[in-house]
């Protein structure tokens, strides 16, 4: 007859967890003036960096009865370094121009999820 299973240390469940490695900039605005100006080369840069791998995630905070991007911004980026991850986004028309500022953190992506659907008969997919 079988007992519950044993219970896990920390450790072990650390062991388990993905550990991936990525660098978070924290955009903070700092002269918002030129931000319509300069939207459509952040973007094209955001698109590129993307291709190129580098990009994971990025995106404007939102706040009630203010434009996204007002109140600042997140880019999560997979780089090798904290100064390749500086080096990536000084590109950033955004950040190279004085729109926002950028807090960089290394981080570490260890829990979560997320869903991809594809369906077949019409060729859509859709990520949750």
């Amino acid at each position: 007859m079988s007992g519950p299973a044993p219970a896990q240390t920390a450790e072990q469940l650390l062991a388990a967890m993905l550990n991936k490695p990525f660098y978070v900039a924290i955009r903070h605005p700092l002269d918002l003036t030129r931000m319509g100006e300069l939207l459509e080369a952040h973007l094209r840069w955001a698109i590129a960096a993307e291709k190129r791998g580098e990009l994971f995630a990025s995106g404007p905070f939102v706040a009630d009865g203010v434009p996204p991007g007002q109140v600042g911004g997140m880019t999560i980026l997979r780089a090798g370094s904290l100064t390749e991850a500086k080096d990536i986004l000084a590109q950033d028309p955004f950040i190279r121009e004085g729109v926002f500022s950028v807090e960089l953190r290394a981080w570490r992506l260890m829990e979560g999820e997320f869903t991809v659907n594809v369906r077949f008969s019409d060729q859509r997919s859709r990520l949750l």
